[in-house]
């Protein structure tokens, strides 16, 4: 009778080691796996964003996904910026200047949330979780390498859903994007997540 029962409450407690050597309390891991399915279950989204930088700067705009991979940022007058991802792309669109400049997306935090397959609790990085008056932050920190720098996801606990994340970048610059009036499964073609291409633009 003993060993019947150290034998099932040994294996529990290895469990539960396990997941606290890992950094993971099983309320924890499972906010980690809703987030991960919420983004995995998505194929279209679209919301109204509000960004707010801790340089001072501030601005608004329409923010539509296109998963895997695509995004894209319209941001309201006055500013004639539009930002496109792809798979390995991270296009700023200046209108006023008629030019594209790109980025490897790799480098960006925006990586985290644009993959194929959504994966929060990478080998490089330090996710870590809090759930407080109904919202579940996720934070991710990667100490290295040109992405370095944290992502905060934030979620609604109910209904589980997206509604902000913060960038704090290597040079301790922090962007905040507040996410309004989402909408699911609209058809977002291909041709909104291409760049435009400026006849006169120089290489």
């Amino acid at each position: 009778m003993i060993r019947a029962v150290i034998g099932p409450l040994g294996y529990i407690i290895a469990i539960v080691l396990l997941a606290q050597i890992m950094g993971l309390r099983p309320a924890a891991a499972d906010d980690i796996a809703k987030a991960e399915e919420w983004f995995n279950n998505l194929t279209t989204y679209q919301a109204d964003f509000t960004q707010v930088s801790s340089d001072g700067s501030h601005a608004k705009g329409k923010f539509s996904l296109r998963r895997p991979f695509r995004s894209r940022f319209d941001f309201d007058d006055p500013v004639p910026i539009t930002l496109i991802t792809t798979k390995i792309w991270l296009h700023v669109d200046d209108a006023e200047r008629r030019e594209v400049n790109s980025y490897p997306v790799s480098e960006t935090p925006l990586r985290t949330i644009l993959a194929e397959d959504i994966n929060l609790r990478l080998p490089d990085v330090k996710t870590s979780t809090s759930n407080k008056d109904g919202v579940v932050t996720i934070t991710m920190l990667q100490e290295d390498g040109e992405a370095a720098g944290r992502i905060s996801l934030e979620f609604d606990e109910k209904p589980f859903q997206l509604r902000r994340w913060v960038v704090t970048d290597a040079n301790g610059i922090t962007t905040s994007v507040f996410l309004t009036n989402p909408v699911k499964g609209l058809d977002l073609p291909a041709k909104m997540f291409v760049p435009t291409n400026y006849p006169d633009q120089t290489n």
